[in-house]
């Protein structure tokens, strides 16, 4: 992956994509969306740190040089990955939608917060590999924009 030029220490964070529609897909396509997290990321320079690929969303925590980066790498990996496991055309319109929900992120700083996500991240891969059992958590709605 291209190293990335942050021009912080902030930490965007994408955390969840959500599709009902495809329940299970993701786990099952997992070699893909990883190829296309790879391509996508190195072609925005956004360093992947961490990620975990649930049966319905995705968490990643990543660093992105710019706001425009993040957005473009963002909207570039979820078109992909909605294209590649529908078959879906750019540009025509589908009658259902891949994703539940648009991507929300949040910023996270170097340090504390960091390594919590970090965390919060190494257990969901955990739970998604049955190594351990899933933890119910406190639903929080993503924050407004």
């Amino acid at each position: 992956m291209a190293a990335s030029r942050c021009l912080s220490n902030d930490f965007n964070t994408p955390i969840k994509f959500s599709s009902a529609l495809h329940q299970k897909r993701l786990k099952k396509n997992k070699a893909l969306v990883s190829q296309l997290l790879c391509e996508t990321a190195e072609k925005f320079q956004v360093k992947v740190y961490n990620n975990s690929l649930n049966s319905n969303h995705i968490h990643l925590l990543v660093k992105a040089p710019t706001q425009k980066s993040l957005h473009d790498f963002l909207r570039v990996l979820t078109g992909q990955i909605a294209q590649r496991m529908t078959g879906a055309v750019r540009g025509k319109k589908n009658k259902v939608s891949f994703w539940l929900r648009p991507a929300w992120k949040r910023i996270v700083h170097w340090g504390r917060d960091f390594f919590n996500l970090h965390r919060y991240i190494y257990q969901n891969q955990l739970e998604t590999l049955g190594l351990i059992p899933y933890q119910p958590r406190a639903r929080r709605p993503p924050p407004h924009h």
